[in-house]
C-alpha cells in the first residue's frame, strides 16, 4: 500500500518560502489518511462523467479503434451510478429524495430500474411498471440518464413464454417518452441456462440475438435512437459471443455483469472462462460494453466487501471508457447492498445518506462514482433486530473453515458420509457409494441425514419464504435435499417433498467447478412456513438436511433464508 503524494513542480517566486512549506504540508495532510488508490491510476477524477443536461443523446463512435460511448458531440462519456435492486421487493427507493441524493451527492449521472419479469415481478404484477414510469419521470427530473432494466433471470431465456411481454413494454416506454435522451433500454438482464435457458456458446448468444433484433427494429422504426443494451449468455459475462455475432445496430452495446469477490481480473483477451477477458475480447473485435450490474461482493450478494478487487476491476473499465452501474442501492441485508438495513431508502428533505447510514459498500462505490481518494470507512450502524445473525452475512457460508455445525445426524441411516470444510464451503463425500443416491421426492428418508446441532447460532427468518443452497460439483451431477429448519416452538415436521436440481442445472465456473441452486419453498418444508409465520418465535437454531446425489462427491454452500 502506497500514499500518493502530490509534488508541487513550480512556485511563485514571490510566495515567501515559510508559506510555501505550510501550503505544502497542509496538501498533504488529507492525502496521508486515504485508503491506497495509487496502485491504479483511473480511479480518481471524473471529467468525462457527464449529466444529460450536458451530454445530451448518446451515441456509440469509433474511438481510436475502439466503439466507445460518446455524448452528442461526439466526445467519450463514462456513465457511473447505481441498480436498484428488484422494484417488486424494494419499490420504496423510487423517490425523488433518494434520486436527488445520487444525483446531487454521490455526483451519479445515471440509475438503473431493475424491473424483474419472473420472481414476483412484472409478469404477475404488471403494476411493477408504475414504479419504473415514476423512476424514469425521477431521474429525468435529476438530471441522470435512466437505464429500463427488462430483468430476465429465471428462465434464463429471453424468448421463454414469461418474458412475450417484452415487445409491447419498451413500445409503451417509448411512447410515453419518445426519442427522450435519458432513456437507454436494457432488453434482457442476465441470459443464463437456468430452467431451459440459453446455452454459454454461440448458439445460445444467437438466441439472445434473436430475441432482442425485433425489438430494437421496433424501437429505431418508431424514431427511437436510444442506446440499447443487450445481456449476454452466462449471466452477461460473455460480450465476446456477441462480438463475433453483432446484432445490425450502430447504438447497441454489450453488457457485462461481475461481483469482485467472484470474478478474477484478466490482462488477455483469450481465456472464455473470465469476464474481464470476454470484455477485452469484445473491444478488440468492435462491440461497446457497458457493465449495467456489478458487486463488491461474491456473486450471491454475501460476504466481503473485496474492495481491492473492485479497484482492480474499476481501474479496467475506468481506463477503457466503460460505463457502470453498482448493485444495488437498497436495504437488504446483504453485503452488495449499500445502505444499511436499518437506513431508510428516503434520505430526507436535506438529500444525503449520512455515513452511519451505508454500508462499507455503499460508502466505497460512492467515493468511486465522484471519482474521490476513499477513506477510512465509519463503522455502519448495527442492523435491526430482525435481521440476521450468523456470521457475517446472516446464513450459513462456511467461510470461518469450519462445517459451522453440520455432521451425521444421530438418526440417520447412514453414516459413513464425510462431512468437512473444503475451500470455504460444505464438502460430502461418500454419498453414492454409500447408498446415498435416491433422487426422488418422497424416499429422502433412505438418504444421509445431516443436521447442524452444535452450531450455537441462529438465524431470524420472520417473512422469508425460501430456502436457497449452492450444489457444487467437479461435474454435472443430480441431487436431491429435503430440508427441516428447527426453532425452539417448532421442532420437527416431515418435509414434503425432496427438491433435485440436476445436470442441466449445472453452470460451469471460473474455477472449473460446476454450480446449481436450489430452491426449498415454504410447500416443500412445512417447518419453514411454521417458522417464519411465528412473531413469538422465529429464530432458526438448527437445520436438518436429508442429502441423495448421483456423485459421490458435492459441496453445500450459502445456505440461506430469503423473501
Amino acid at each position: 500500500m502506497f500514499n500518493k503524494i502530490i509534488i508541487f513542480t513550480s512556485l511563485k517566486k514571490r510566495i515567501i518560502p515559510i508559506v510555501v512549506i505550510i501550503a505544502m504540508m497542509m496538501s498533504l495532510t488529507p492525502i496521508l489518511a486515504v485508503k491506497a488508490d495509487s496502485n491504479y491510476t483511473h480511479l480518481i477524477g471524473n471529467s468525462t462523467v457527464k449529466k444529460p443536461s450536458v451530454g445530451g443523446a448518446l451515441q456509440i463512435l469509433n474511438k481510436n479503434n475502439t466503439s466507445t460511448l460518446c455524448d452528442k458531440n461526439g466526445e467519450p462519456i463514462q456513465l457511473r451510478g447505481m441498480s436498484t435492486h428488484g422494484l417488486q421487493w424494494f419499490p420504496g427507493i423510487i423517490n425523488n429524495n433518494a434520486f436527488a441524493a445520487l444525483s446531487n451527492d454521490w455526483n451519479a449521472n445515471v440509475i438503473r430500474l431493475a424491473m424483474y419479469v419472473a420472481e414476483d415481478g412484472y409478469a404477475t404484477n404488471p403494476s411493477v411498471e408504475q414504479n419504473v414510469i415514476n423512476g424514469i419521470n425521477y431521474a429525468i427530473a435529476n438530471d441522470m440518464y435512466v437505464i429500463v432494466d427488462w430483468h430476465v433471470l429465471n428462465p434464463g431465456d429471453p424468448n421463454a413464454s414469461i418474458y412475450s411481454g417484452a415487445q409491447n413494454f419498451f413500445n409503451k416506454i417509448a411512447s410515453l417518452y419518445p426519442n427522450c435522451k435519458n432513456i437507454i433500454y436494457e432488453l434482457c438482464n442476465e441470459p443464463n441456462n437456468i430452467g431451459q435457458g440459453v446455452s454459454d456458446d454461440a448458439a445460445g448468444w444467437a438466441k439472445v440475438k434473436s430475441y432482442a433484433t425485433p425489438i430494437i427494429n421496433s424501437l429505431r422504426n418508431s424514431g427511437n435512437k436510444n442506446l440499447v443494451i443487450v445481456g449476454d449468455p452466462f449471466w452477461s459475462q460473455r460480450p465476446d459471443l456477441a462480438a463475433d455475432n453483432p446484432i445490425n445496430d450502430s447504438n447497441t452495446a454489450y453488457s457485462v455483469h461481475f461481483y469482485s469477490g467472484t470474478n478474477p481480473v484478466s490482462d488477455v483477451d483469450t481465456n472464455r472462462d473470465n469476464a474481464m477477458s470476454n470484455v477485452r475480447y469484445a473491444l478488440n473485435h468492435g462491440v461497446a460494453v457497458f457493465a449495467t450490474e456489478w458487486g463488491t461482493s461474491l456473486a450471491t450478494g454475501t460476504t466481503g466487501p473485496y474492495l481491492e478487487k473492485a479497484d482492480a476491476w474499476l481501474d479496467f473499465l475506468n481506463a477503457n471508457n466503460i460505463s457502470w452501474c453498482n448493485f444495488s442501492i437498497c436495504n437488504k441485508d446483504e453485503k452488495a447492498a449499500a445502505l444499511n438495513s436499518s437506513a431508510s431508502l428516503d434520505p430526507g428533505s436535506d438529500h444525503v445518506w449520512s455515513d452511519s447510514e451505508l454500508t462499507t459498500s455503499g460508502q466505497y462505490v460512492r467515493a468511486r462514482i465522484k471519482g474521490i481518494y476513499y477513506n477510512t470507512p465509519v463503522d455502519p450502524t448495527p442492523s435491526k433486530p430482525s435481521a440476521p445473525t450468523d456470521f457475517s452475512s446472516g446464513f450459513w457460508d462456511f467461510n470461518d473453515g469450519t462445517t459451522q455445525g453440520f455432521g451425521i445426524n444421530a438418526d440417520s441411516p447412514i453414516t459413513a458420509v464425510t462431512v468437512e470444510n473444503s475451500n470455504n464451503a460444505l464438502k460430502l463425500s461418500g454419498l453414492n457409494t454409500n447408498g446415498s443416491n435416491d433422487l426422488s421426492e418422497g424416499n429422502f428418508w433412505a438418504n444421509v441425514r445431516l443436521s447442524a446441532d452444535i452450531w450455537g447460532k441462529s438465524i431470524n427468518i420472520y417473512g422469508d419464504t425460501k430456502l436457497t443452497m449452492d450444489v457444487i460439483a467437479q461435474t454435472p451431477t443430480n441431487v436431491s435435499i429435503a430440508a427441516i429448519p428447527q426453532s425452539n416452538s417448532n421442532g420437527w415436521a416431515n418435509p414434503t417433498r425432496a427438491i433435485s436440481v440436476s445436470t442441466n442445472n449445472f453452470v460451469r465456473q471460473a474455477d472449473g467447478t460446476y454450480k446449481a441452486t436450489l430452491t426449498i419453498s415454504t410447500d416443500d418444508s412445512p417447518n419453514l412456513k411454521t417458522i417464519a409465520s411465528d412473531s413469538s418465535d422465529s429464530t432458526v437454531i438448527n437445520m436438518i438436511l436429508f442429502v441423495g446425489s448421483s456423485s459421490d462427491s458435492i459441496s453445500l454452500d450459502n445456505i440461506k433464508f430469503s423473501k
